[in-house]
């Protein structure tokens, strides 16, 4: 009975081509796949949703504190499902998984550009919330949940001794779209207004971005008839065990939660998505209380981009020579680092750590994320200890804006 579902799952794998018969190691291509499925993720992250913040606000008639609740309510609800897709990614592949997050992202931003159109439920401000908050349910759980964790799961499976290399390549891309994509959303803004922006997204996601998931995402290399890395690295294994210890036992998501790596590294990905999207949400109104406007405010994002990118490439580089822990340690130094830039942020200088403090920390953040758990866990239940870590990242990004709000407020 396996043996005939193996059979299927190479038959279904090797449709409508078969990766093993490409002239390169297909790996390279489910790398660049995985990063135009990370980079379609943007609108349902809160660096893509803070572009339209004031415009929500205006058009639900909400403070900036409700809608940060909305945002609150909805992130919170999403990350409780997520440890489930996790487990789905397991069972039916990265093939499948990504064809479904694509439709339901792209079906959940076409509900954004209808936000304005909502029932009361007996107050005007209680309908605004609750709808706001299912939206934003449904976005969040598909764009930087779904789409995020099947991306870089796949990564994870095609990859073993150059998975740090493969995802720092990545991150290049990803690192910089993030950055830029404020600009550039904020520029179909203008050009589109954000409803039929919101509606451009859907269409290019739920339509474009499913069926090129479908056409080129595969699961792992054994079912296309491959090996990790495209070839067999004896030689390396020996070579490097010393400095890099090999995974020795498979373990599940249970296991995984009674071991400390897994607490330390969640708490420290946990944070950089707590902060770093609580000042993406409300960039516009921290910057025009140094007197930035809107453009100018977006404007820092591609800079920092090109910080993200050179630390993403330095680090992934390196990733694969060393302990993960000089990682988390340099990771931590530079939110530190941002912090202290954002509380100074009016001078020069709070600009500039500002600036290379979010740039790094953003750039070895995408590369923790990939790398860690594989390292540490083996690939067997990647998905579902993939899918908690996300699960809780997602719950730390709902906090930020929030409270982050609610400080402003007080």
């Amino acid at each position: 009975m396996k043996q005939k579902y193996l059979q299927k799952q190479t038959q279904w794998a090797n449709f409508p081509f078969a990766p093993g018969k490409w002239p390169f190691f297909y790996g390279w291509f489910i790398l660049t796949a995985a990063t135009v499925g990370t980079v379609a993720s943007i609108p349902g992250q809160t660096i893509g949703v803070g572009v339209f913040t004031d415009k929500l606000i205006e058009t639900l008639r909400l403070s900036r504190t409700q809608l940060s609740a909305a945002y609150l309510f909805g992130t919170v609800a999403s990350s409780l499902f997520l440890p489930f897709a996790g487990t789905l990614t397991d069972r039916l592949g990265a093939r499948v998984m990504i064809t479904v997050s694509s439709l339901g992202l792209g079906a959940s931003l076409y509900l954004m550009s209808h936000i304005d159109a909502i029932p009361s439920f007996g107050s005007p401000v209680y309908g605004s919330i609750i709808f706001a908050a299912l939206a934003f349910l449904l976005i969040r759980f598909f764009g930087q949940g779904c789409l995020t964790m099947i991306s870089r799961v796949m990564i994870a499976r095609w990859f073993n001794h150059r998975r740090g290399l493969a995802t720092g390549i990545s991150n290049v891309f990803v690192s910089y779209s993030f950055n830029a994509s404020p600009a550039f959303l904020n520029t179909l803004f203008h050009s589109l207004g954000w409803q039929q922006t919101y509606r451009v997204l859907a269409a290019a996601i739920g339509f474009g971005m499913a069926l090129f998931g479908w056409l080129f995402y595969r699961d792992n290399p054994e079912q296309c008839g491959l090996i990790m890395d495209g070839r067999d690295d004896s030689d390396k294994d020996t070579k490097d065990a010393c400095r890099v210890p090999e995974t020795v036992k498979e373990f599940t998501r249970a296991e995984a939660l009674r071991t400390l790596p897994f607490w330390i590294f969640s708490a420290a990905t946990g944070w950089q998505a707590l902060f770093m999207t609580a000042v993406t949400f409300h960039m516009t109104s921290m910057a025009a209380e140094v007197g930035l406007g809107r453009d100018r405010a977006f404007a820092v994002f591609p800079i920092i981009g090109l910080i993200s990118v050179a630390a993403a490439l330095i680090t992934g580089w390196i990733s694969d020579k060393i302990r993960l822990k000089w990682l988390l340690l340099t990771i931590l130094l530079f939110q530190c680092t941002a912090a202290l830039g954002l509380f100074n942020f009016s001078s020069l200088l709070g600009k500039v750590l500002f600036a290379a403090g979010y740039g790094v920390s953003g750039g070895i953040f995408g590369l923790l994320l990939t790398i860690t758990w594989p390292r540490y866990y083996g690939r067997a239940h990647l998905g579902a200890i993939s899918g908690l870590s996300i699960s809780m990242l997602v719950f730390a990004s709902a906090m930020g804006p929030f409270f982050f709000s609610l400080i402003r407020d007080l």
